[in-house]
């Protein structure tokens, strides 16, 4: 019997009656990730189109016109996306989607495509707003800057985007959780270490849910965990861990100081022994300055439309 989607789970309800102010970081981590292990976990549900057009740009024969079929079953998604690819980011004005879907290409529109739908539904708790707002802007700041920065090293890769955007959906999806819970739902300030603690892990449940593409999932996974010498962590926890970096060097890192009237926390901070590994990795050596030439355009271009 499917479950009773009006029927709280045991480990929602457990979350509910806790008392937040008692418990440990610790203690209260765990608790997140018990919620992410329980069988009847549903995910946040994206438009179909999304998932549709990311297996559709897996076809090495896929058409514009099966693309753009895809695209006008949803006209919310259509109309954002052609705002988007119509930002300075993407070259300026556009007559048509198929224009769109034209210069853009299929890679850069799965992207877009991707943007949009988090956007609608990955970034919107309105208990959390002000945090999840920052959340979007940072992730949409680091999948950008992870292009940027795969192209730079040299990397062919073409989850560079995606795996920026959606890194640190475990954050976003343990915010949506806690928002379901019912007016029990505790305020952040006891709970930002925690759901730190667990984002990365709460965020590859989600990706396997979704069944993202093998190496956006194990880049979520592992992308506070980037060691060159360890074989599982792939070069795109690299880029992710200097996109990171730039983003909060470039004014788009993730403060919960507006979200909750108390001290500023920062979350999904990079390591400085990582950082260092991960720039080595890349071979940035020498092309910094041009790095930060593009982080400042992106910042200033972001700053425009988010």
């Amino acid at each position: 019997m499917p479950p009773d989607p009006n029927h709280s789970s045991p480990k929602r309800s457990s979350l509910a009656a806790v008392r937040y102010e008692l418990a440990s970081s610790e203690e209260l981590a765990e608790l997140l990730l018990e919620v992410f292990q329980a069988p009847d976990y549903r995910p946040p549900v994206l438009p179909s189109v999304a998932l549709e057009i990311a297996a559709l740009t897996k076809k090495p024969n896929a058409s514009y016109e099966e693309v753009i079929a895809v695209l006008q079953n949803d006209p919310l998604i259509v109309a954002n996306v052609v705002r988007v690819a119509q930002s300075s980011l993407y070259g300026g004005r556009l007559q048509s989607l198929h224009n769109a879907v034209q210069r853009l290409g299929m890679n850069t529109l799965r992207d877009i495509v991707w943007q949009v739908a988090a956007g609608q539904r990955l970034f919107t708790v309105q208990r959390y707003a002000p945090l999840m707002e920052r959340l979007r802007a940072h992730s949409i700041f680091t999948a950008n800057a992870a292009r940027i920065i795969a192209s730079r090293a040299g990397l062919a890769a073409e989850h560079a985007f995606l795996c920026g955007l959606l890194h640190d959906m475990g954050t976003a999806g343990t915010l949506i959780a806690l928002a379901e819970v019912g007016a029990q739902a505790p305020p952040l300030t006891n709970l930002l270490m925690a759901i730190d603690a667990v984002h990365a892990q709460a965020g590859t449940t989600i990706a396997k849910l979704w069944q993202l593409a093998p190496e956006v999932i194990a880049a979520i996974e592992h992308h506070h965990r980037f060691q060159p010498d360890v074989g599982e962590v792939p070069v795109l926890c690299a880029v992710l861990c200097v996109a990171d970096h730039l983003a909060e060097q470039h004014g788009f890192g993730v403060s919960a100081l507006s979200a909750t009237g108390s001290r500023n926390v920062k979350l999904d901070c990079q390591g400085t022994t990582e950082l260092e590994l991960a720039r080595k990795r890349l071979r940035l050596q020498g092309k910094q300055e041009d790095l930060d030439r593009r982080m400042r355009e992106l910042a200033e271009q972001l700053a425009r439309t988010c």
